[in-house]
């Protein structure tokens, strides 16, 4: 056994202190092996471009689809998506899962050019006249997201949840409650399908490309799936992520992907006492096992970059690592959590290994979050389980804003289960 020294800011409960954090931990690491198998020939490839056509096969780049949707209904359980380089599509994939380890589903990229992006933004209209001004004493002007006619982009789905309002280019992440406290320039807020903005003119007289991220996600994981190459950019909601149900969700791999202004919409029904926002880059729900994401780069994350969480009744995480990816400018790199989880079920074999974060504790999401104090890097949320075993090795951590881990239930909560060393603080 050996101890890693960690001379930096720990988080409890409502307090911040300085001190020297002591770990106990092993320098050896169990190996876990990694999600596997043999790739045959897919039989099965459907091409995307956004100048394609639905009614096409789909079958060749020639012949390619150009929505989302229709890659969702057409691609067949262990098939293979390719969407083209450069391309913008607008919505949620939810292609079928792999039907076993040998024959995976495959979403990734074909041509050249930048990743394909996914995103969920409604692009309104350059149009002053689709502006309603509500109190012109207050600045209040406000634009229907239910009427499809307002907007491009992602006209399939009816959520009207903003997460951040795009202006020219430029993320304004100032999202209220109530419109009533809106109170500087690109402030929104909603209210059964508007969209409110504190303008002190008509928001289409001052910028000619207004987009609204609303919560719908980028990707949803299924098991035997293998995602890369493609670009998650601009959703209110997770960019890639597992629904938390029994189901398991097995070998599961990310990689090379680019994750980029992710969350900051409600969180619908969180509570009857209090409304928060949410979106993390990827979230392994309860009952997944066998996943890796690695190469990836997170930036302007709402929450946290990699999250594995869930609650009872039957919740587990199995063989589950992040490695050699970059988190930037977000709230937090990794968090785990679980609630009610069972004797003996609990974290088996996961890592965040080989990482690099630069001001993470940072960027919009930390900035406009009401609980400033969990933006740290390493997040260990709430844990009832008495089965933790998680390495946190060879991982660089710069530029910390609030320190480099928050522990809710205080830092002697921390067992010896957390095998954290080797890690540098720049």
């Amino acid at each position: 056994m050996n101890m890693a020294l960690f001379n930096v800011r720990i988080f409890g409960i409502g307090t911040m202190v300085l001190f020297a954090c002591v770990v106990m931990c092993a320098w050896e690491t169990r190996s876990s092996p990694v999600p596997t198998g043999k790739f045959q020939t897919p039989k099965e490839i459907r091409y995307l471009a956004a100048n394609g056509d639905d009614s096409n096969d789909g079958k060749t780049p020639a012949t390619a689809w150009s929505t989302v949707e229709r890659l969702n209904e057409g691609l067949p359980a262990g098939g293979t998506a390719l969407l083209r380089s450069g391309d913008v599509f607008y919505g949620t994939i939810r292609v079928k899962g792999g039907i076993d380890r040998n024959h995976k589903t495959v979403i990734s990229s074909y041509g050249s050019g930048a990743r394909p992006v996914i995103s969920c933004t409604k692009n309104l209209r350059d149009d002053p006249s689709m502006w309603h001004s509500q109190h012109v004493r207050y600045n209040f002007w406000s634009v229907d997201l239910k009427n499809p006619s307002n907007y491009t982009g992602l006209v399939s789905s009816d959520n009207t949840n903003p997460g951040f309002l795009i202006v020219d280019g430029e993320v304004k992440p100032w999202k209220l409650f109530s419109r009533y406290d809106i109170n500087k320039q690109w402030d929104f807020s909603d209210d059964d399908g508007r969209l409110f903005v504190f303008s002190t003119n008509n928001p289409a007289l001052l910028a000619h490309d207004i987009r609204v991220a609303v919560g719908e996600p980028g990707l949803q994981l299924f098991s035997h799936m293998v995602v890369s190459n493609l670009a998650i950019r601009a959703t209110g909601s997770h960019g890639m992520y597992t629904e938390w149900d029994k189901t398991p969700k097995v070998d599961m791999r990310i990689s090379d992907c680019i994750f980029e202004n992710i969350g900051g919409s409600e969180l619908i029904n969180y509570s009857l006492d209090s409304r928060v926002r949410f979106g993390n880059g990827v979230e392994f729900g309860p009952n997944s096992a066998d996943a890796i994401v690695e190469r990836c780069e997170f930036r302007g994350v709402y929450d946290v970059a990699f999250t594995m969480q869930g609650r009872s009744p039957a919740i587990s995480w199995d063989n589950i690592h992040m490695r050699n990816c970059i988190v930037e400018d977000s709230s937090q790199a990794f968090e785990v959590w679980c609630s009610g989880a069972p004797s003996g079920v609990g974290f088996t074999r996961c890592s965040f290994t080989g990482n690099r974060t630069v001001n993470v504790g940072g960027g919009w999401g930390a900035l406009t979050r009401p609980n400033r104090s969990t933006a740290t890097p390493l997040l260990v949320y709430r844990m009832t389980t008495d089965t933790i075993d998680i390495t946190i090795t060879r991982n660089v951590f710069e530029n910390l804003s609030h320190g480099l881990i928050f522990v809710l239930d205080g830092v002697e909560s921390l067992s010896q289960g957390y095998r954290i060393y080797g890690n540098e603080v720049k």
